[in-house]
């Protein structure tokens, strides 16, 4: 483990043993995204402003992956979490767990994902990846997996059949994958993708909107705790322009802010996940969603 690894670790180790006058710490899960020291750096301003701004101390909590997120909001482990909007509906079906604000990256409420080759590749359609190696994120990964894998049904292909898919976990590892030449295409979030287009990689097809990333809580999560939520993200930075100047300093993921949400916008991204991975999806075994990789490769 590299000294900046080694420095986020022990920086996330002693925030979680940080005592909290009356009880302890409340904890913001954070699925794993990205590499470790990346999610820090990301996401720890927003602790920090939610332990300023709320009077409460907060700390990070980052799984170890998107299951482990769900449980740990389910059971009351983390007293909100920041998922991907698959992994809300999962944590929704498992404990009725309701998101509060969700993301305005770049001002919007939506994002999208980007199905990614390299630049020299002589691929020009989705059609054309029929018998190739497709890179995924996670399985529960909304821009990594379950809507690239949606692109390619809804171009005639069947993943794990025509296509053989490839697992990696984050999304920059399935571009680094696209890049090597480890995968013929791969799916990544916008803000990701864009970030190797000028490395050798070039977008073969972006997705519809997305409903952006929501801040979720789960069925202990105390009203106080979600009231609170609410007014520092939301209604401080509309009332306070030093608030709002604060937050446009933080990662460009989080920069745009946060506006309140509805478990209703989500409702069409149920749907897709019934139709690519059958009604019982949000009961199945993680691993279950994936489409496997036995396809053919070349």
């Amino acid at each position: 483990m590299g000294v900046g690894n080694r420095a986020v670790v022990l920086a996330l180790a002693l925030a979680a043993a940080w005592p909290a006058a009356g009880g302890e710490p409340l904890r913001l899960g954070v699925v794993s995204f990205y590499n470790p020291r990346l999610m820090y750096l990301k996401y720890q301003p927003l602790v920090d402003f939610l332990t300023e701004r709320t009077g409460t101390p907060w700390v990070l909590a980052i799984s170890t992956s998107y299951e482990e997120a769900v449980q740990d909001i389910c059971s009351g482990r983390t007293a909100v979490a920041y998922l991907g909007p698959l992994t809300y509906l999962r944590a929704h079906e498992r404990c009725e767990a309701l998101p509060v604000v969700r993301l305005q990256t770049r001002g919007s409420a939506t994002y999208t994902s980007l199905i990614l080759v390299r630049q020299d590749s002589p691929l020009r359609s989705l059609a054309e990846l029929a018998g190739t190696r497709f890179g995924f994120g996670a399985p529960l990964s909304t821009s990594s997996h379950l809507v690239p894998r949606s692109m390619l049904v809804e171009a005639g292909l069947r993943p794990g059949e025509n296509i053989a898919c490839r697992y990696f976990g984050h999304h920059e590892r399935v571009a680094k994958a696209v890049l090597a030449g480890e995968v013929d295409a791969g799916g990544v979030r916008d803000l990701t993708g864009e970030k190797f287009l000028d490395r050798g990689l070039r977008v073969l097809a972006a997705s519809a909107p997305i409903p952006n990333f929501p801040l979720v809580v789960g069925p202990k999560t105390t009203a106080e705790v979600r009231d609170a939520v609410l007014r520092v993200l939301v209604q401080l930075p509309a009332e306070d322009p030093h608030v709002r100047a604060l937050v446009a300093g933080w990662d460009e993921e989080l920069a745009g802010g946060f506006a309140a949400s509805l478990a209703s916008e989500f409702e069409a991204l149920r749907g897709l996940a019934a139709r690519v991975f059958g009604p019982q999806w949000a009961l199945l075994p993680e691993r279950q969603l994936e489409c496997g990789g036995g396809g053919p490769s070349r």
